[in-house]
């Protein structure tokens, strides 16, 4: 939360949403709701100015300093540090991947438990449920299961299989007493010194502990669901390469992670791990426990600063012995450290009291989306504005850092009129998505030039959406791009670190115009105060008539959007780390769908009139298509697609930098449009979807097209009637808001 100067602190990983271990057996007995277990990782990196690129993570090479990410180019980094925790043993077992639910990682966990034992209970009849491993993990989920389905009015039948000759083989005596009989009286069986053997449809098959058994001694258990809550065991990472000659990194027996006193690697200073992923070489007693990986984390914290600043580090010291509690479900709890155990409804209490502090520290967002008080000055974000203050605001990148309809149309109208050039079908004087020029022999070059400004600091992803935004214009006249040269505007900064910008940005354009068949030919840079990217794309027209322009709505015509609205607001309120990660996710998913397939389908389908919703929001673009016709528009308020999330921040107050702007120009224009009609009105996007004017009798086929070829299916939004020309407004046309059509 307060990085040291000059600093950049990344953080890579592959889902934003990190769920607390301590409180997932109350989730699984029906006490916790899950957003009470989960931490949103997105806005804390954001009170951190800490970036983030939420993809995995592969590999690491230790001598050039780099990380291998899936689907995208390495990142560099001086120093790096490993937390991708562990999975569970056994999962290489024949079946047992396919036919149980693995209590790791825990995030799909979580989320797969819930259905599996709603699916499980809609069954009727007695339940049959295993789990697999007697440590602390699965004698937790065997008592809060029973307690739930219990509590439910289910019949069951449970059971816990270990290879140990006892319940949590790791802990005192007293507390193995004292669970073996809470698990008796609650007529949860015991099945000792067994291991699985393989695992089908139908259950398990098991055989004795010791590794010689025959075929004979195989017994099988019938089961409904199978829980594998197994010791851990090592994740596949750093992943193995032959594509580098950098050194593998120390690993135990087991595969995990050899870590020195002060958490570093045992082959490199610059290169530290923690938590379950890593074992300490010195204490390798040390259990796979959430209070150790909890506690290593100051330790990391002071041993990275030291590193930076060339000071001596700290070294580890765990301790023996710690308070265990673990919960039994309908509000009882066993404690256990120093050799003595309590049992009790006041165990939980204390359990639930901690948990919840605990996670009071990280939750920065509400499940709504509403940041928490105690929180708000958490972190070194220190242009905070509140919610409609407008004295200190961030501007906002993409598509909204552009100028507003007014200004620009005033500038463009004082120009003179170009001088006449036959070969210029589309130029400056028609305002379309794009320029369209023709050669002698009557073939279409399509051109445009689109900029954007840095919306994250992921210089991959704004060069990957600077170039899916710029092909868009292209695409909504049913062309197909050829090729691309970028304009790249770099912050000013080290030689090196400029270099390494550049590289990112540009595999991000490249990754998407690659996807696309296009070509970059070149490009040129400048230095300046901020990260901007700009492509110019030119490409072949369809065929002659053919080619889909703003102008040719026709009364009657359906508006079909292919897209989500409310990109604008997501940025806005990520970058002063008030969005949700899935909502950053999702908006981030949008901004990166090409619109090739919408384009091709316009052309197919006879679509009328086209465009792509960018900068000037939907109804400034939707304006456009109206221009210079008789038509009003009519649009559907419950039809609007909107981004997961937008809703709620447009409800909070959050309005993007250009939103204002977008208003004032547009809002004479549309009638009954009230403060949540204004939201996704003119809320800019950026690469966002195209609109179509579809004949009425082809629209229901075009969207099924969509579907057909495995694409979101496009929103009726509303449709084209004929109107009057507004007295009190020589500059367009009304559009109407109406809560059904």
């Amino acid at each position: 939360m307060d990085p040291p100067a000059n600093i950049q602190l990344r953080i890579v990983l592959d889902h934003p949403i990190a769920a607390y271990s301590g409180m997932v057996p109350g989730f699984v007995a029906g006490d916790y709701d899950l957003d009470e277990l989960e931490i949103d990782v997105l806005p804390l990196a954001r009170r951190a100015r800490a970036s983030v690129i939420l993809a995995a993570a592969r590999s690491i090479d230790p001598l050039r300093r780099e990380i291998t990410i899936e689907g995208r180019p390495p990142i560099r980094y001086d120093l790096a540090s490993i937390d991708v925790g562990s999975s569970v043993r056994g999962l290489d077992l024949p079946g047992v991947s396919k036919h149980t639910l693995a209590t790791r990682p825990i995030g799909p966990f979580v989320r797969a438990i819930d259905a599996k034992l709603q699916t499980s209970t809609k069954r009727g009849g007695p339940l049959r449920i295993l789990v697999v491993g007697g440590g602390a993990a699965g004698t937790e989920l065997a008592f809060t299961v029973d307690a739930r389905l219990r509590r439910s009015g289910h019949q069951l039948s449970l059971a816990i299989v270990t290879a140990d000759q006892t319940l949590l083989p790791d802990m005192n005596a007293r507390t193995q007493r004292a669970i073996q009989s809470e698990a008796e009286n609650r007529g949860i069986e015991s099945v000792f010194a067994k291991r699985v053997l393989r695992a089908d449809s139908a259950g398990l098959v098991i055989g004795p502990a010791t590794a010689n058994a025959d075929e004979a001694s195989e017994t099988r258990l019938a089961a409904d669901l199978v829980i594998w809550a197994t010791g851990a065991a090592p994740i596949a990472f750093p992943e193995d390469s032959h594509e580098t000659t950098s050194p593998r990194l120390s690993r135990d027996g087991e595969g995990f992670l050899e870590i020195r006193d002060t958490l570093q690697t045992l082959d490199f200073d610059d290169l530290f791990a923690v938590g379950d992923c890593a074992r300490l070489v010195n204490h390798r007693w040390v259990p796979r426990a959430g209070v150790y990986a909890v506690r290593q984390g100051p330790v990391l914290e002071q041993n990275l600063r030291a590193m930076l600043a060339g000071q001596k580090l700290r070294r580890i010291r765990p301790q023996r012995d710690f308070l265990s509690l673990l919960y039994l479900g309908s509000g009882r709890a066993i404690a256990s450290k120093w050799g003595f155990s309590v049992t009790g409804q006041s165990i939980f209490r204390l359990k639930n009291r901690i948990d919840r502090h605990f996670m009071r520290r990280f939750q920065v967002l509400d499940a709504s989306g509403v940041p928490r008080p105690e929180l708000e000055n958490l972190g070194t974000m220190t242009s905070k504005p509140a919610v409609g203050d407008d004295t200190i605001e961030m501007s906002c990148g993409g598509c909204a850092a552009k100028l507003g309809a007014e200004p620009l149309g005033a500038a463009l109208a004082r120009l003179p009129t170009a001088r006449p050039d036959a070969s210029v079908l589309l130029g400056l004087d028609a305002r379309d998505d794009v320029a369209v020029t023709s050669d002698e022999s009557g073939r279409t070059t399509l051109h445009n030039i689109d900029v954007i400004r840095s919306f994250c600091d992921d210089p991959w992803l704004v060069g990957q959406v600077a170039a899916t935004n710029a092909l868009s214009d292209l695409f909504a006249k049913g062309g197909r791009p050829r090729y691309a040269q970028a304009v790249v505007g770099l912050p000013e900064t080290l030689a090196d670190e400029a270099e390494e910008l550049l590289f990112q940005v540009l595999s991000g354009v490249r990754a998407s115009l690659d996807d696309e068949g296009v070509s970059l030919l070149g490009g040129h840079t400048t230095i300046g105060s901020e990260l901007t990217v700009g492509l110019s794309v030119s490409g072949d027209g369809p065929a002659s008539g053919s080619m889909l322009r703003q102008t040719g709505s026709e009364a009657g015509d359906d508006l079909v959007y292919a897209g989500l609205l409310g990109t604008g607001v997501i940025l806005a309120a990520d970058q002063q780390g008030l969005a949700k990660s899935r909502w950053v996710s999702a908006c981030y998913q949008s901004m990166q769908a090409s619109n090739a397939l919408a384009g091709r389908l316009a052309i197919e389908f006879g679509v009328h009139a086209a465009t792509d919703v960018t900068g000037f929001g939907l109804a400034g673009h939707l304006i456009n298509l109206l221009a210079r016709t008789n038509l009003r528009a009519q649009l559907e308020r419950s039809s609007i697609p909107l981004l997961p999330g937008a809703g709620q921040l447009w409800a909070m107050g959050h309005r993007s930098t250009a939103h204002p702007v977008n208003r004032a120009a547009f809002l004479s224009r549309v009638g009954d449009a009230g403060e949540a009609d204004e939201a996704w009105l003119f809320d800019p996007q950026t690469a966002g979807g195209l609109l179509f004017a579809v004949p009425k009798e082809q629209t229901r086929a075009l969207i099924d097209a969509f579907v057909a070829a495995g694409e979101s299916r496009p929103s009726k939004i509303g449709r084209l009637i004929s109107g009057e020309l507004r007295r009190n407004d020589s500059r367009g046309f009304r559009i109407e808001l109406l809560d059904s059509l």
